[in-house]
């Protein structure tokens, strides 16, 4: 059973990263949004177990000028409905 993971905090602001990692799992999803993208360009993610598919949001990062690094994909608005379309469940990390 496969999760998405939605993150909105700035990895700034919170340690929400450190427990994410110790929660998500081989074949989740984890689609970093609004402030969240500022964790795509560093290396907080670096924690989480391999398998884990690592997701920005394209308009967030635009709106906020980051440029995620090669280790995230990113997704559309219509991808982000893809992507909790094609997972058993959702959680969003506050």
């Amino acid at each position: 059973m496969s999760t998405l993971h939605l993150v909105n905090r700035s990895p700034f602001a919170t340690r929400i990263l450190d427990e994410l990692a110790a929660a998500v799992c081989e074949g989740d999803h984890v689609l970093l949004i609004e402030d969240g993208v500022y964790a795509a360009n560093g290396t907080a993610l670096d924690d989480f177990p391999g398998g884990v598919e690592l997701w920005v949001l394209e308009e967030d990062c635009i709106s906020r000028g980051v440029a995620p690094s090669d280790a995230s994909r990113r997704v559309s608005m219509a991808g982000f409905v893809d992507l909790t379309a094609t997972t058993h469940r959702t959680v969003s990390w506050f």
